[in-house]
């Protein structure tokens, strides 16, 4: 894959396509209706992190080919994000800002800058149109947003060690997340409601100690591969500025639109 390709596949920051599959989850009955829900109700309601800086492994596997990469990642609420991958000696070889709105692409070993907005039709093609970008911090810190969950109703997993819990998502789809004991997030899919396929799921794990997910990995039909975020240190969850999430384009660098790739 040509390293522009690999550039725009990394706007996605962590999403994925493969063969995320189903849970076999069973009803549940009585008491344990509202036990579920209580789990669930406390869940939403737990104080978490606004913003996280931290340095990653970023991986992806498609078409028969693995890549992994060193990374800086700065992210806040609601979609500020900073991505920066870096060389052996902590150089940046791509970085990407957004604000949830627009994004800037810059390929500093091409000295080439990219910029357009997050509503793009090529974007698109790998941040499927039913993951708003002004939740994109929800699916990176293990969270699931409060109006999202709204008519949630709960099964158990045959082995009884999640809850699980379903609720309408964009027209045609499903969200399901499921819970461990802990009330951590463990995974979380939008599912095709006609025909049962995962168009795309989460996968948490490796919590610290506030709750915050040091791995991810991202799977699901409606996305071109599968990827990983592994958190390597946690610097801070403290909100950057805004000044963080802008860049200023050398002025010897040819400035393109996403449309022009």
């Amino acid at each position: 894959m040509k390293f522009q390709s690999i550039a725009i596949l990394l706007l996605v920051v962590g999403l994925s396509a493969c063969s995320a599959k189903l849970p076999q989850t069973q009803a549940v009955e009585g008491q344990e209706v509202q036990e579920a829900q209580s789990h669930f109700n406390s869940f939403l309601q737990q104080d978490y992190a606004q913003a996280v800086d931290g340095d990653i492994r970023l991986s992806w596997k498609a078409f028969g080919q693995h890549e992994s990469y060193t990374a800086q990642l700065q992210a806040a609420r609601p979609a500020f994000l900073r991505l920066a991958l870096v060389d052996p000696l902590g150089r940046p070889l791509l970085l990407l800002t957004s604000d949830g709105n627009t994004f800037t692409l810059v390929d500093n070993r091409q000295s080439v800058a990219y910029t357009g907005v997050a509503e793009n039709q090529a974007l698109r093609r790998f941040l499927p149109a039913f993951i708003p970008t002004e939740d994109v911090f929800f699916w990176l810190s293990g969270r699931v947003p409060l109006d999202k969950m709204t008519a949630a109703q709960p099964r158990r997993d045959a082995a009884g060690k999640l809850w699980w819990y379903g609720a309408p998502a964009s027209p045609g789809t499903v969200h399901v997340v499921a819970l461990d004991q802990d009330q951590r997030l463990h995974r979380h899919l939008i599912v095709e409601e006609k025909n049962a396929v995962v168009l795309f799921e989460a996968r948490y794990s490796d919590y610290t100690n506030n709750a915050w997910p040091q791995r991810i990995d991202f799977s699901g039909k409606s996305l071109e591969a599968d990827y990983s975020i592994e958190f390597t240190e946690i610097l801070a969850f403290t909100p950057p500025r805004q000044e963080q999430f802008q860049i200023r384009i050398p002025p010897h660098f040819t400035r393109k639109s996403i449309q022009d790739l």
